[in-house]
């Protein structure tokens, strides 16, 4: 293994590390050293690959955003078709309603109020995200030969807020019963349009 690929092995096992740390004590909580020793690495060999806090904070924002592109790539293959779009929204839940997901959400919102960076690049994935979708939603529109209700970034916007304010509810752990089926059929059928 050469000098490139033992770097980027070590800034991957210490982002990993930070992720721990943070889903477990939180941004503010969790400290450099705090990582350094949950990565097995030095304080100074964390410095190396990190300048600080913030930077793991936003490379966890990068590393969402990697999580995304799988779903990006479904979603922009959808070919207005209904089902797809569905399935890309199910898929979407489940990512959102993951543990760690949930509680990592928290946590990047409340940083996001602090710190613009955080804000911005973490808003940066939201709105790759809502575009995406609201093309599929204008593609599943035009295929099915109808005009929508909302404008199509509109409804994307609702949708996303719905899958991603009961994740948030179930990180803050006040998720209720009636929280787990955002994506009810009825419901979801009448946020997508109704079939012409």
């Amino acid at each position: 293994m050469n000098r490139t690929d033992r770097n980027e092995q070590r800034a991957s096992q210490i982002m990993q590390a930070a992720l721990q740390c943070f889903l477990s004590k939180g941004f503010h909580q969790t400290s450099m050293r705090d990582i350094a020793q949950a990565a097995g690495v030095s304080l100074g060999n964390l410095y190396n690959h990190f300048p600080g806090k913030e930077a793991l904070i936003l490379a966890t924002a990068e590393a969402e955003q990697d999580e995304l592109q799988p779903l990006l790539q479904r979603l922009a293959g959808c070919n207005g078709e209904r089902a797809q779009v569905q399935g890309f929204l199910r898929d979407f839940h489940t990512l959102c309603r993951q543990p760690e997901w949930a509680l990592l959400s928290v946590e990047v919102l409340a940083e996001s109020a602090r710190n613009p960076a955080v804000a911005a690049a973490f808003a940066g994935n939201r709105a790759q995200l809502q575009r995406g979708l609201a093309e599929a939603l204008q593609e599943v529109a035009r295929r099915e030969r109808r005009r929508p209700v909302l404008a199509p970034a509109l409804q994307a916007q609702v949708l996303l807020d719905a899958i991603e304010s009961a994740a948030l509810r179930q990180g803050l752990g006040e998720a209720s019963d009636a929280d787990t089926d955002v994506l009810d059929p009825s419901l979801l059928a009448v946020l997508l349009g109704a079939r012409a």
